[in-house]
């Protein structure tokens, strides 16, 4: 897939996930550029993530399916991250059938560097039919 992964609204907030590259060509480390897209805020990192032999619970799209079979909801809150923390989410079932899903993006490299950042939204899903289709779109776009 050569088109990125857009959840969100163009004229509010919105992440944007491109299609995943094997920059060492082994399949078993990925990176993903992704944008977040809030209150006139813009960021934009690249992430490194599990490849395509990775345990499936253990990556973004294991994690986002996770949330969607649990649509019922579950206590307290799921996290993931990204290898280096560069891409990370928080995920909390409110019991009524919606999900806050926070997606954090941070400046690659240490926290102790002088140009560390990172930048935050939060998107309100419904728990069952949004987010699997959440879930499904990514996963389709990451191919992993």
């Amino acid at each position: 897939m050569s088109e990125p992964f857009v959840w969100g609204d163009a004229n509010s907030e919105r992440w944007i996930v491109h299609p995943p590259q094997d920059p060492y060509g082994d399949g078993y480390v990925c990176t993903v550029a992704t944008e977040l897209h809030a209150d006139g805020m813009t960021a934009a990192t690249i992430a490194k993530v599990d490849g395509m032999y990775a345990n499936l619970a253990t990556t973004l799209s294991g994690f986002m399916e996770s949330l969607a079979a649990d649509w019922q909801g579950w206590n307290g809150t799921r996290t993931w991250q990204s290898m280096e923390r560069e891409l990370a989410f928080d995920a909390r079932h409110d019991g009524r059938g919606y999900v806050s899903l926070g997606v954090t993006l941070r400046a690659p490299g240490p926290d102790w560097y002088d140009t560390a950042w990172s930048a935050r939204t939060v998107f309100t899903l419904e728990a069952g039919e949004e987010m699997t289709r959440l879930a499904a779109d990514l996963t389709h776009c990451l191919g992993l």
